[in-house]
């Protein structure tokens, strides 16, 4: 567009409704009201130059300046004279006063940054080696780039910026030498995908819709191949002249990718594929480049944010988590990072998040088959018994949540019979006895091998002391944790081997240990006895709250999901372990003696398990079981007849 063919529209008809909530441009401005706006008009030549301003000084001198070129001058300058410019200035004095968008202030914006580029372009080119004399029409680009942020509040004026051929502009800004007017538009892009721009109270899913095609085309212009290409030339050492800025750019970049997970799993997967996050992301975990302000600290911020989107992706993404799964150097990396807390505990809150990340990543992984493979190959089991010596470090807690995910079976594979759930998710019901693959029993075995045994049993007893009882503390979760992993334990390992006995001989006597087995008793009973508690308080608040309301024709399935959230699963992993050891006559005797105390009996354990067991056998059941796992259908592996045969033992 001409920019002269601003100054030959009429603008007569464009006036003031002021019955509607959109600002439409009002009539020209006469001579008097420019002049007393000080937009820099005289009346004659004599008025001017009594009243003569800087501004108009510098206006004469750009003239002149650009007369003394000649034709290249005229080329490099901006074509306006002095009214022209008072227009221009008025105009953009009215998009500040109201900031309602419209059609029509959305074509302003557009326009005014195509003339920004299209001047700072023309600055560079001309004064190349000279960048004083194009730093004005940088930060006019700047500045225009800012103004864009408005439609946040509007996300339905995107379809007009698109329609208006904005798109391959700032994709081509992404490009642009000087870095901050490529962040600027990432910063641009990313309050646009902000969760608050298109879910606010009361939007329909219209808002949506108008941002994921905005991305859309702007992935069709390869702004995410420039996305990529942006991200390896920003540096974010300490010392770096531009380090700050960069390290911001680093941030922006990584919460548009948040962003995008959020609003749409297949732009997300685009993005992370075309600008080649995922490599990017397996190096900047294990490296820490600490701003000037976090030096002497292990983990910088954004190499915090870097785990956390590692573990956000692969929970998200079920094709690029299976691909991530089968590739030995990403579970490899992540190995070597929680290697580093085998003899250290984080110092922050920002290395907590960290470690937590990193765990919650092996954890997704582990959960695959092709990732529990590679798990055991690069001798990750023997690295968890590792960090379950050090009583005094976090990584020995944590270590337990990925040791439970590498000893549950995977999900089933799409040809095993589902059930939907409530909120959405497939549920499996096996409908005869099933058997734990070869790599869960090898895992399992691996870790009796290497002595882990011990810890285990040392975490549930809650053995240390001083940081080690405050770590307690902090991870209540732990004594869930360690009751599944001596469930499976005992149920992936076959009867009548040594790794089977190894582990019953933690809970019976025996001459070699005539003492320590009755306090591990002791404690399985506990717990089985206060996640019996928690349970039955659910089960009165449940029943005393669906008596206030009359009660509904889902109440048994939302009294089954409220015992779950109390504990359910957790009392009823207590009841396998109970069952195990139950078979000796010294030990049944112990865990009845124990259990008499606080009113519960060996009855209500044969109960809980046969629950259990028909929870896993009946199709028409919720699998509510599932949902309190974290998607993890932890009992595919369960034989229902190997449970079925402990009861009678009860």
């Amino acid at each position: 567009m001409d920019i002269n063919d601003i100054f030959n529209e009429k603008v007569t008809n464009t006036t003031l409704n002021p019955s509607k909530n959109k600002r439409k441009m009002g009539a020209a401005p006469s001579l008097r009201e420019l002049k007393s706006g000080g937009y820099g008009f005289a009346e004659d030549a004599s008025e001017s130059n009594k009243r003569a301003r800087p501004s108009d000084a510098d206006d004469d001198a750009e003239t002149q300046d650009s007369d003394s070129d000649g034709e290249g001058g005229r080329f490099f300058s901006d074509g306006l004279t002095t009214h022209e410019k008072g227009v221009m200035k008025w105009v953009d004095h009215m998009e500040e006063v109201d900031g309602t968008l419209d059609h029509i202030s959305v074509q302003r914006m557009v326009l005014r940054l195509e003339r920004a580029v299209s001047r700072n372009t023309q600055d560079r080119v001309k004064h190349a080696e000279e960048p004083e004399h194009f730093a004005e029409s940088e930060a006019e680009l700047d500045e225009a780039i800012q103004r864009l942020l408005m439609l946040a509040n509007d996300v339905q004026c995107l379809r007009t910026l698109e329609e208006l051929g904005a798109l391959p502009t700032l994709v081509g800004l992404m490009a642009h030498e000087n870095a901050d007017i490529t962040l600027d538009v990432i910063q641009l892009v990313v309050e646009l995908t902000a969760e608050d721009a298109w879910s606010q109270e009361g939007e329909s899913l219209e808002e949506r819709r108008a941002v994921v095609g905005f991305v859309a085309s702007l992935a069709d212009n390869e702004f995410f191949e420039m996305l990529g290409q942006n991200l390896r030339r920003l540096n974010e050492a300490a010392g770096s002249l531009e380090g700050e800025a960069d390290r911001q750019g680093v941030f922006q970049t990584l919460t548009l990718v948040e962003n995008l997970v959020s609003l749409d799993m297949q732009l997300a997967e685009r993005a992370v594929r075309a600008a080649g996050l995922l490599e990017w992301l397996q190096s900047r975990i294990t490296t820490a480049r600490a701003a000037s302000d976090e030096e002497g600290t292990a983990v910088d911020s954004n190499q915090q944010y870097a785990a956390e989107i590692v573990s956000i992706l692969l929970q998200s993404l079920p094709r690029l988590r299976n691909e991530v799964a089968e590739s030995t150097g990403f579970v490899d990396v992540l190995l070597n990072c929680l290697a580093k807390y085998r003899k250290r505990t984080p110092t922050d809150g920002i290395e907590t998040e960290y470690l937590e990340n990193i765990v919650d990543s092996l954890c997704v992984l582990v959960a695959e088959p092709r990732g529990k493979t590679v798990f055991v190959d690069l001798e990750g089991v023997e690295l968890l018994v590792v960090l379950q010596k050090q009583q005094q470090h976090v990584g020995r807690l944590l270590s337990l949540k990925i040791l439970d995910y590498a000893l549950s079976p995977p999900p089933p594979p799409p040809s095993q019979e589902t059930q939907t759930t409530a909120d959405g998710r497939n549920s499996p019901h096996p409908t005869g006895a099933s058997s734990a693959s070869k790599t869960e029993r090898e895992i399992a075995k691996r870790y009796i091998d290497a002595m882990g045994l011990k810890y285990l049993l040392s975490i549930l007893m809650h053995h240390g002391k001083g940081s080690a009882q405050k770590l307690f503390k902090k991870h209540p979760e732990t004594d869930e944790r360690a009751i599944n992993c001596i469930s499976w334990l005992l149920r992936l390992t076959d009867h009548e081997t040594p790794a089977h006995w190894r582990v019953l001989a933690k809970f019976t006597p025996s001459t070699a240990d005539a003492a320590s087995w009755k306090p591990h008793i002791d404690r399985v009973v506990e717990l089985n006895i206060a996640f019996a508690e928690r349970v039955r308080e659910a089960e009165e608040r449940f029943d005393r709250d669906a008596h206030e309301s009359d009660g509904e024709e889902d109440s048994a399935e939302e009294r089954y999901l409220s015992r779950l959230e109390a504990g359910l699963f957790s009392l009823q992993m207590t009841d396998i372990v109970l069952a195990f050891i139950a078979a000796d006559d010294q030990v049944r005797e112990r865990i009845e003696k124990q259990l008499r105390r606080k009113g519960r009996s060996l009855a209500a354990v044969r109960d809980e398990l046969g629950e259990h067991i028909a929870a896993k056998s009946v199709k028409s059941l919720t699998a509510a079981e599932t949902l309190n796992r974290g998607d993890r259908s932890e009992d595919q592996a369960v034989s229902e007849m190997q449970l079925s045969e402990m009861v009678p033992l009860l």
